[in-house]
């Protein structure tokens, strides 16, 4: 971050402004923070001004200036007159980078705003501006030169009339980084801006040479104190004046407060004591004798703005690129202020499952975690009690990985646990996140750090490429002036091409001068920017130079061939190049130009191997310029692209975009990943976004052609996940409450089952008696039919075993089990409309080792032992309906003496056959541990053992079924043997004296609703 307000009325309130992200806000002194611009604008903010006597009034200046690399503009001047709840466009669009707004405390319809100006070109928006009327009008009052605006801007805090501003000539070029010039300087005014004099050679002040960045402060506690700090090449450091600006004093040159004059270059007064005054650096410093020495301070790491409360100056919030800190007690005890505002460069999705978002972000390191959690499902689990589990968080928990701040992230494609990495530099390694070893494997081990560009033979950008083969898991990509490949997981590097830059003598100088030189590779320029392998065709490898070049080679890198499209203006950055996952002669490209300060959208398209292509750009803002672009997994065609502001999509080849925004915040994107039905996004300021289910907006085209009709979305292929299938169908309603059906079928137009938004049926209860749970699985939801988007969940499995009320069991439930992976369909009738049926694919979880065929013998063996285990049960309930039935007709018969022994003979036999199959002197959930249960409770532990996890059923499952099999079949024959016996007796009694015969069910009597099954779990499993 690199501006932060507050304010002496609220002392919890600060206001963040962050690079990328908008404006954070804060109102209990940094314990959380939440976004408040999101509706309005983003980007980066550069100066947030609180009203001092009205903290509901807040004014922001976007765009950062310490001009880094990655620097990105803002739209102007915003405010707020109820808190940062809503704002208001001020205008100053063309400013682009503003410094400082600062709000005459005396007249709060005066703001002063001082303008940096485009870095990336000259502008005339730049100098000093202010508004007398509250920001309905403007004027430029202070104007250096078109190459020159304002560094810093300070008001007397004792006289507003009084102000400091200093210029600061700057700028950038994709390989150049400018500091200094004839246009820095100082100037002041003491009428309040209407007139100006420059101080800039001040007595005691450099005479000659030329001056870079320059911060400036006033002492709040004397007036006539101020320190200045100056970039100059013989006598920088920090001066102070003690008369106003009249005369300066050389304070200190010490290197600490000159080592990155460009990047920091602030200086913040005490508001009480006249001797103290602060300088946010790469580490925070302070000096409390005026200025002489300085030594470690408060704040954090590579530190920008400082705001300290004028009437507590312990109370301090530091912004810093990693957010911000306060501290109410000078810094004896710190607040860190955790935001999402993460700068990411890249995003990588690994081949793990939940898939995992990977990217290096800056200032912080290389990154990973799951983009959602899966629940694991086992075969015990289920007893027990204890506090509720903890609410989830909303974040996904990240771990470090290989690399450093700027670079790409590529995980091996057949192992995930092993992370590539890079860094600037040309630095890369490898973890293994099992062991936590890593590897250097550096493609050219020559630290290029302080030189020149054209000093390396091979250069290597800030953010270079690596990418892995998506046909050989060891065969890994990097991008320089040439391509590198490793064939053996990054031990050796070979280059497999000429340089594919145009390596032009004039972009490979010296960066950050002419005062400080700042080479980090940030500036490297003529390098391969961007490089894709195609999915389709081994070998078949395109890139995109920095500096313009498009190259593909068919051959796996033997030959190049130059395909940079005709007409194209000078100086293209290839941000991304695609090669479409759908045909092998198409490829995409993104380019930008910003940094030759044209923000125009570059969006390119070729179908036969780069040798014609077509921009691609209509429906994208003019100044949105592009960072990525990729195609769609599922629809050939259908392409998203990554600007500055945000997200774009278009479903006819790029012909015509349109926002696809929704909730996203006005943030840079740099760049985009798809994997399965989602689409990743890397922001630079608000971390990690993913769109999940894209299958509507895959769609959206032939939705809006049958507006007026029902439609189902063609379902995507659905994971098995943890041994359960549970796809999830989406579909449209023209209007509220039309009836709809859904059929699901196997691969043999068998119907597995019926719901219907019309079903009444109850969802069984969740829990029996005793403690139990509720047994069997509930009742799906039926579908909803609103008018719109709805989604119905099947949980794909076989129905249940049958049960019988007030069934006690220990360690089986008699849940049907999973479907197995294969080819299903959905049939949806909606209204009068015709049905609409569509195929869709259940496969195998990726993490497991079972095999289709596996699964699929699982399943029938699950589905034999619950069938069994329903024979059981069926038995259990017929012979409880005979023995109802008997029990009836006993207290009616009179005429017959001979009915009530025959009836107590078979109702006792078949007790005794219900007994063998369950044990009927269950009473309570623990019962089974005092009375051994029965057969239909060993099928139902043995359905239990089967489906536990993904696997073919062990040997022991096969001779275990062996041996209840026959017992059971034993215990079926005995019961129809006493049936045939004795029942067609009773019958004929109950015939003779008139009364109704018994007959056989296996329904079970008694009205629905009444108590459940109990399961009871295993100890084992409830240990």
């Amino acid at each position: 971050m690199v501006a932060v307000a507050g304010s002496t009325l609220r002392p919890d309130e600060y206001y963040l402004g962050t690079t990328g992200g908008g404006v954070w806000k804060t109102i209990d002194g940094g314990k959380t923070a939440l976004p408040v611009t999101d509706k309005y604008f983003g980007g980066t903010i550069g100066a947030i001004a609180v009203q001092s006597n009205n903290p509901d009034v807040v004014w922001v200046g976007g765009g950062e200036t310490p001009i880094r690399g990655n620097v990105s503009h803002g739209d102007g001047v915003w405010k707020s007159i109820d808190a940062g709840n809503t704002w208001t466009y001020m205008g100053l669009k063309e400013t682009q980078y503003i410094s400082r707004v600062r709000i005459d405390p005396n007249n709060p319809d005066i703001v002063f705003v001082g303008a940096l100006g485009h870095v990336f070109g000259p502008n005339k928006e730049r100098g000093v501006f202010r508004t007398t009327d509250g920001g309905r009008t403007w004027k430029n009052i202070l104007f250096r030169n078109d190459s020159t605006g304002v560094a810093d801007m300070i008001m007397d805090p004792s006289n507003s009339k009084i102000m400091y501003v200093t210029f600061w000539q700057a700028g950038r070029k994709p390989w150049l980084l400018v500091s200094g010039g004839a246009g820095s300087g100082i100037f002041k005014t003491i009428d309040g801006g209407d007139t100006w004099t420059e101080i800039t050679r001040a007595k005691g002040l450099p005479q000659s040479g030329l001056l870079g960045a320059i911060g400036i402060t006033v002492s709040p506690a004397k007036p006539s104190r101020l320190w200045a700090i100056l970039e100059h090449e013989a006598n920088g450091g920090v001066y102070r004046s003690d008369d106003a600006g009249a005369s300066w004093t050389f304070m200190s040159g010490d290197r600490n407060l000159r080592q990155r004059s460009w990047y920091y270059s602030k200086l913040y007064a005490d508001p009480k004591d006249t001797n103290v005054v602060y300088a946010p650096q790469v580490s925070p410093m302070v000096s409390k004798d005026g200025g002489k020495t300085f030594t470690a301070g408060f704040g954090g790491g590579d530190n920008h703005d400082i705001y300290i409360d004028p009437t507590d100056p312990k109370r301090i919030a530091v912004a810093h690129d990693n957010g911000v800190v306060i501290t109410k007690d000078g810094g004896t005890t710190r607040v860190s202020v955790a935001v999402a505002t993460g700068q990411y460069y890249h995003v990588h999705l690994t081949s793990a499952y939940p898939y995992h978002v990977c990217g290096a972000k800056q200032d912080a390191g290389s990154s990973c975690g799951p983009v959602r959690e899966t629940p694991a499902f086992g075969r015990g689990g289920f007893g027990g009690g204890g506090a509720p589990a903890a609410p989830p968080s909303p974040y996904s928990t990240f771990y470090g990985v290989a690399g450093g701040e700027s670079g790409y992230i590529s995980s091996k494609p057949d192992d995930p646990d092993m992370m590539f990495g890079a860094n600037y530099g040309g630095s890369m390694d490898v973890l293994n996140r099992r062991t936590g070893k890593s590897l250097s494997i550096d493609p050219w081990p020559l630290d290029p750090m302080g030189h020149d560009a054209k000093d390396s033979k091979y250069r290597f950008q800030w953010t270079y490429p690596i990418v892995h083969s998506p046909h050989d898991p060891n065969t890994i990509y990097v991008g320089s002036n040439v391509v590198f490949r490793s064939t053996n997981g990054g031990t050796t590097w070979t280059p497999i091409s000429r340089d594919l830059t145009r390596n032009d003598p004039a972009t490979l100088g010296s960066s950050g001068g002419p005062i400080t030189k700042d080479q980090t590779s940030v500036e490297y320029y003529g390098t391969v920017f961007t490089l894709a392998e195609s999915k389709l065709t081994k070998g078949l490898i395109w890139t995109g130079s920095d500096d313009g070049l498009l190259h593909v080679s068919r051959d796996n890198g033997v030959t190049w061939k130059n395909v940079t499209p005709k007409a194209l203006p000078e100086w293209m950055r290839w941000s991304i190049i695609e090669a479409s996952p759908h045909a092998a002669g198409t490829a995409w490209v993104a380019g930008n130009r910003y940094q030759m300060d044209d923000f125009t959208p570059y969006l390119y398209r070729t179908t036969d191997y780069g040798v014609t292509w077509t921009k691609i750009t209509s429906g994208i803002a003019p100044d949105h310029f592009t960072r990525a672009i990729r195609e769609d997994l599922t629809r050939p065609g259908m392409v998203y692209a990554a600007t500055e502001r945000g997200v774009y999509v278009s479903h006819d080849a790029g012909a015509n975009w349109k926002s696809l925004q929704k909730n996203l915040p006005p943030v840079p994107v740099h760049d985009m990943m798809l994997r399965d039905d989602d689409l990743a996004i890397s922001t630079h300021g608000r971390a990690f976004w993913v769109m999940e289910n894209l299958t509507p907006l895959r769609w959206e085209p032939e939705t809006e052609k049958a507006a007026s009709a029902p439609y189902l979305y063609k379902p995507m292929p659905v994971l098995r996940l943890n041994g359960q299938a549970a796809p999830t169908f989406v579909y449209r309603l023209p209007t509220d409450s039309m009836p709809v059906t859904f059929q699901f079928y196997d691969s043999k137009a068998k119907l597995l089952a019926t719901v219907a938004s019309t079903d009444t049926n109850p969802t069984p209860v969740a829990s029996g008696p005793g403690g139990g749970r509720g047994f069997g699985a509930a009742a799906p939801a039926k579908p909803s039919n609103r008018k719109g988007v709805n989604r119905y969940t099947w949980t794909m499995r076989h129905p249940d075993a049958v049960t019988f009320r007030g069934m006690i069991l220990w360690g089986g439930r008699g849940t049907g089990p999973s479907m197995a992976p294969g080819t299903y369909s959905v049939k949806m009738t909606a209204g009068s409309a015709a049905p609409v049926q569509y195929a869709f694919e259940v496969k195998p979880d990726p993490r497991s080792e079972a095999t289709v065929a596996d699964l699929t013998e699982q399943t029938r063996m699950a589905l034999q032992v619950r069938d069994r285990m329903s024979d059981a049960n069926k038995g259990v309930i017929e012979i409880r309906n005979l023995k109802t039935d008997v029990t009836d007709r006993t207290a009616k018969m009179t005429a017959n003496a001979a009915f009530a022994p025959l009836a107590k003979t078979f109702a006792d036999s078949l007790s005794a056959v219900e007994d063998s199959v369950y044990q009927t002197k269950n009473q309570s959930g623990q019962d089974p541990l005092n009375f051994p249960i029965r057969l239909n409770n060993q099928f139902s532990s043995l359905l239990s053992f089967v489906s536990g996890g993904e696997r073919r059923p062990p040997k022991q499952a096969y001779d275990v079924l062996a041996v209840l099999n026959p017992k059971l079949d034993v215990q079926m024959t005995r019961m129809e043997r006493i049936i045939a016996a004795d029942l067609p007796k009773l019958n004929a009694m109950l015939k003779a004296a008139g009364l109704p015969e018994i007959t056989r069910s296996k329904v079970e009597k008694g009205a629905p609703g009444a108590a459940q099954a109990v399961f009871v779990p295993d100890a084992e499993f409830d240990r």
